[in-house]
């Protein structure tokens, strides 16, 4: 069965749609607009109401004698896959509608949830290091504390970069996360306060090898989709893609390029005896350094999850 994107790219013509699916409820349309636009639309009889588009999605409704049409047309090439993305979870999540009279609204509702995504891409990429360690990040969020504390208080705990020295935070603890490469058997601390507190905490390592683009592995765009629809909660998806957001994250095909396989994730705990430089115990002249550990040296903090 061929992809969205594979029945995307087999469009030539301006104006020409298929139908998604002739056995979903709703009559759901993907091709080209009079523009050339990768597009996607819903024909029902529906009491249009005012929806807006964003800087990369146009928003049109139209009518004609036999129905109205909802179209949303991609303006903004860079961010494709995310489109197929969307298209693909508009005809799963009104697959078992049930009845198309609901259609209309369960669209609309879905894209308020999707269009923070969608905006126009600003050609400035994190560095790899950076999209390594936003993997990280995610993927504790994901597969460790949001089953500790629940979506809602695990989101709020996590800083990103909001201008404090721990990851996340929460319940008097806090951990910092940090991803490697496969081959490195040591993590970079890059200041004194980042294991810094009054409280015990964690330092959790996930290793990562990066594969070729080609592979099934994981992606940056990938796993931001995969939390965000974690998120039933309109309220949740908002923050969570301001939190991305301040990590200088959006959207685009560029990192579909950066493809990882996690081959481990190590949990450790660090307490007053946990080898680490602070402020406390470092000479007064010194006010700012970054430093290595070994993990194989501290193996005796680890905790197993």
């Amino acid at each position: 069965m061929q992809s969205l994107k594979e029945r995307f790219e087999s469009f030539t013509e301006p104006e020409k749609y298929m139908r998604i699916d002739p056995e979903h409820i709703l009559e759901l349309y993907i091709g080209l607009d009079e523009k050339g636009r990768k597009s996607i639309e819903f024909r029902s009889q529906f009491s249009p109401r005012r929806v807006n588009g964003t800087s990369s999605i146009e928003v049109n409704q139209y009518n004609n004698k036999k129905y109205k049409t909802l179209r949303f047309s991609l303006t903004d090439e860079e961010i494709s896959s995310l489109f197929y993305t969307f298209c693909d979870d508009i005809t799963k999540q009104t697959r078992c509608l049930a009845n198309a009279g609901a259609g209309y609204n369960a669209i609309i509702l879905r894209f308020s949830q999707w269009k923070k995504l969608f905006v126009s891409s600003k050609k400035a990429f994190l560095s790899e290091p950076q999209i390594m360690g936003l993997i990280g990040e995610l993927l504790f969020l994901k597969e460790q504390l949001i089953s500790r504390l629940g979506c809602y208080d695990a989101l709020r705990s996590w800083s990103g970069q909001e201008l404090t020295h721990k990851d996340f935070s929460y319940n008097e603890t806090w951990t910092e996360v940090k991803a490697i490469k496969r081959s490195s058997q040591a993590v970079r601390i890059s200041s004194l306060e980042q294991l810094d507190s009054e409280h015990d905490g964690e330092l959790v390592v996930y290793a990562l090898e990066k594969m070729s683009s080609e592979y099934n592995g994981i992606t940056l765009n990938r796993l931001v989709i995969e939390i965000m629809n974690i998120f039933s909660d309109i309220e949740d998806r908002d923050v969570f893609i301001s939190k991305i957001a301040l990590q200088g994250y959006e959207y685009n095909n560029y990192y579909d390029d950066f493809v990882y396989e996690k081959i481990y994730s190590r949990n450790f705990r660090v307490n007053s005896d946990f080898p680490k430089l602070t402020p406390q115990n470092v000479p007064e002249a010194v006010v700012k350094s970054a430093y290595d550990i070994d993990l194989n040296r501290i193996s005796g903090f680890e905790i197993k999850v």
